[in-house]
């Protein structure tokens, strides 16, 4: 087999004046002679060899056939260069890990450019190597005019540049120990993911072999025959990719080595030097410069241990999530004060400025139903997770590389890929809807109100001037570039990959000016978290070897009958009418009413209930519409009061409570401003002197801050129920914390006006967490994973809890810090009183 001759010609003589850069032609009949048939050209196998159709196109034409003997001897050749490197690097961490540590690090920014340029020539300068070559005139070639190996080596790794290992020492010791720590074989399907643009896009130079690659184990490497069942499960590869993937991991393996020698040059290697700085950094895990959280694994992977399926981490991941969406959805219904803020973020920009009363209460209803339908979604994609658990538990004796998997396991495997992937393309969509609606980016369009067309009907147009063509859009305003490539479908091999997008966007916010950050508002950034979220889901159960046999939505909704399934065939809960009515309204009596504010006395307590009273209509009307479609919608009775019971949170007994005992509160505290007028009366049984020092200090404090007498009134009513010798209260133990801790708590559970009033400093949050005994980790997004490290610092229990990092200004206000109380309340036991500052 041999490439098509090709003839350079003049492109104006063919194809009209005007036209230039090089052109080729060649004779067809010497492109099909060159055609090589692969083994099947199934969606799968596409990924392993081009297929026959697209090697009509040069890009896809292979570059020559490699025999069965030569195959075998350059795939054992990568796996044995690969595995000599990583013993190689094993040993010198092993002697001298510490002084590379110490080294590394003394380096200036320049220094480490230097160092790599010098070692490694042929390394990209800047990060985004695929978006940037994708623009490339030299990518819409086809290879046609030759290409070179350093854009070869680059583009097998298209993760690494110069820009990324000098800005942060972190990035290249965790480069170093993952890629030393595991062993090849456990990153190949990472390694082979990295590759699909590029090999859908034909960017390499690639030689045919109908051979295939064992990808798992001790047989890593090792060339076999093509098997259908095998191919399909991602057990083998064929050579033509396997070969990218090989390739690029010894090329990897080789640069780590010229690094490392280049730091140590003039150590003395036979004098071992201590290794404990290193375990130790290794053993806590690494974070970006400037951050207080470690990094996201999902958007650093190469920097991060291999990617495993873990079917309890998927669990892990959609319950915190679904936690966290719940205790969102029951301040929307009990904390006023939560859903005004609510409210005001929403209606903001040119856009919330255009629109007219109908269309703002049918936006605001619709948003909030829109938080509503992603726990359901959540609690769906939960259900799924455990069917697919309970049923690899019953076979997990079963299920092994190199194997089919059972029956039932790969359907349950498949129905939770298709509902991710769905659930992926849904949510990216809606960020193509939301973000021309948002302050960051609605200057960039135009809204034309159609009313014609019914009262929430507008015509969305680019304004002129803004960037539309992709190339320009990503060199002036990276961010929406970004923000327009996630609404790609993760399924088109030629889309970029979420995970690099987001990575993207992290770093362009990382550093860009606060401007530029607060384009992101905290709305859409809580969107572009569970968009992450999902995705992340989905290239796990993606990674799961043996791979599961892809599913289609028809043949799952007609044969399963979860919950999720059902759902996912609901056309809509809510009618234009109901959004427009009860939207209306909600913003009419609860948001533009007056609010309870300064002191609280009978007008506050009347201002209080009127706005209550018009949430828990709002929410009164809402429940009714969604009910009735499940319930004719085949869910079962359980399933409609779970579904239910999320937006029900007004009507539980607790929150009554709640309510009449704060009005109880407050009308004490009235009731107590009036003792003073009956100060002569007690002249002959009480003390004068007491009642005149109680009365002037909560006269003082109402001046000041007029909220003040609630904390007062509380005080004394703790103060009371503190005269019962065997209060249970009193009866808990106290748990020790550091200041830092014990300020954040007060804040956190307030119990005087000022207190309330106060706001914290995220990383100052993140640190006082750190004291009580959690690590943090970013969660994807605005998302920050807690997790508690256990009983050792702060009484903490167990668990993990996500709280959304404020943006674009890193500041917690009090009505979320307060929030974030309630939820540290509900599930991990906190209150106030449990805890007192340290000796």
């Amino acid at each position: 087999m041999v490439m098509p001759v090709l003839q350079k010609i003049d492109p104006s003589s063919y194809l009209g004046q005007g036209l230039s850069g090089p052109a080729y032609v060649t004779e067809i009949s010497d492109v099909e002679a060159s055609i090589c048939t692969p083994p099947c050209e199934c969606t799968d196998c596409q990924h392993s060899f081009y297929a026959s159709g697209e090697q009509y196109q040069p890009c896809f034409w292979y570059r020559g056939r490699v025999s069965d003997r030569d195959a075998e001897i350059i795939a054992a050749r990568h796996i044995k260069d690969a595995e000599q490197e990583r013993q190689y690097l094993l040993q010198r961490l092993a002697s001298h890990a510490d002084t590379i540590v110490n080294r590394w690090k003394k380096k200036s920014r320049a220094k480490r450019q230097a160092l790599l340029a010098g070692t490694i020539p042929e390394l990209y300068e800047h990060r985004w190597l695929i978006p940037r070559y994708s623009y490339m005139p030299e990518s819409k070639r086809g290879g046609l005019e030759g290409r070179n190996w350093a854009r070869r080596c680059q583009l097998l790794l298209p993760w690494l540049s110069l820009e990324v290992l000098k800005m942060n020492p972190a990035v290249f010791f965790a480069l170093l120990h993952n890629r030393t720590a595991y062993p090849p074989q456990d990153w190949a399907t990472f390694d082979g993911r990295q590759l699909i643009l590029s090999w859908a896009c034909g960017h390499f130079d690639v030689e045919y072999s109908g051979k295939c690659v064992i990808m798992y184990g001790p047989r890593y490497g090792e060339l076999v025959d093509w098997q259908a069942s095998s191919a399909h499960r991602a057990d083998i590869v064929g050579f033509p990719k396997a070969r990218l993937i090989l390739e690029g991991q010894a090329y990897l393996m080789v640069v780590l080595r010229k690094i490392v020698d280049e730091i140590l040059e003039g150590v003395n290697l036979n004098q071992p030097t201590t290794s404990e700085k290193w375990k130790l950094m290794t053993k806590l895990g690494f974070s970006h410069t400037n951050e207080v959280e470690l990094w996201s694994p999902y958007t650093n992977q190469a920097f991060s241990a291999p990617p495993v399926f873990s079917i309890d981490n998927l669990i892990s991941i959609v319950q915190i999530r679904l936690e966290a969406v719940g205790d969102h959805l029951c301040f929307l219904q009990t904390e006023p004060a939560y859903m005004q803020r609510y409210i005001k973020a929403h209606r903001q920009g040119e856009f919330h400025k255009a629109i007219k009363k109908d269309a703002a209460g049918a936006i605001v209803t619709t948003e909030i139903f829109r938080d509503i339908l992603s726990y359901w979604r959540w609690d769906w994609i939960k259900t799924e997770c455990e069917y697919v658990k309970s049923i690899h538990d019953r076979f997990r004796d079963s299920i092994h590389p190199g194997e089919c998997l059972p029956p039932v396991y790969d359907r349950a495997l498949g129905a939770l890929e298709l509902l991710l992937v769905n659930e992926v393309i849904d949510r990216a969509r809606h960020i193509g809807e939301a973000t021309p609606q948002r302050p960051g980016f609605s200057q960039n369009w135009n809204f034309q109100w159609q009313p014609a067309n019914g009262p929430t009907t507008f015509k969305v147009d680019r304004k002129r001037g803004v960037p539309v063509e992709q190339k320009d859009c990503f060199d002036k305003d990276r961010l929406e570039w970004c923000l327009i490539q996630m609404q790609g479908e993760p399924d088109k091999q030629t889309n970029y990959d979420h995970a690099m997008l987001f990575a993207l966007l992290e770093n362009h916010l990382a550093a860009s000016n606060p401007k530029e950050k607060a384009r992101v508002d905290e709305i859409l950034y809580q969107k572009l978290s569970d968009l992450e979220a999902c995705h992340e889901m989905l290239v796990s159960v993606r990674l799961h070897r043996p791979q599961n046999i892809a599913r289609e939505i028809d043949e799952v909704e007609r044969s399963e009958n979860r919950v999720a399934w059902k759902g996912r065939k609901i056309p809509g809960y809510l009618t234009l009418d109901d959004c427009i009515r009860l939207g209306t309204a909600l913003l009419r009596d609860f948001y533009e009413a007056p609010s309870p504010s300064g002191q609280k006395n009978s007008l506050w307590i009347s201002r209080s209930q009127f706005i209550r009273k018009a949430l828990e209509a709002f929410w009164s009307g809402l429940r009714k519409n969604p009910k009735k479609v499940l319930e004719a919608s085949g869910f079962s009775a359980e399933e409609v009061h779970a579904s239910m019971e999320v937006i029900s949170s007004n009507l539980t007994q607790e929150y009554l409570d709640s309510v009449q005992a704060e009005q109880q509160r407050i009308l004490a505290s009235i009731e107590s401003t009036r003792v003073p007028a009956a100060v002569p009366a007690q002249k002959e049984w009480g003390s004068a002197t007491t009642a005149q020092h109680a009365a002037p200090l909560l006269k003082a404090k109402g001046k000041t801050r007029p909220a003040e007498q609630v904390g007062g009134g509380e005080e004394i009513d703790r103060a009371v129920a503190g005269i019962t010798v065997n209060s249970s209260q009193d009866m808990t133990p106290k748990l020790q914390v550091k200041k830092r801790a014990y300020d954040m708590l007060s804040l956190m559970f307030p119990a005087t006006a000022e207190e309330s009033a106060k706001g914290i400093e995220w990383d100052t949050f993140v640190h006082a967490m750190s004291d009580m005994g959690f690590s943090a980790r970013n969660g994807g997004g605005s998302a920050v994973l807690f997790e508690s490290r256990g009983s050792a610092e702060g009484g903490a229990t167990g668990g993990k809890i996500i709280f959304h990092k404020p943006h674009p200004i890193p500041k917690i206000d009090s009505i979320i810090l307060h929030s974030m109380g309630k939820r540290m309340s509900k599930w991990f036991g906190w209150h106030r009183e449990l805890f007192v500052l340290e000796s």
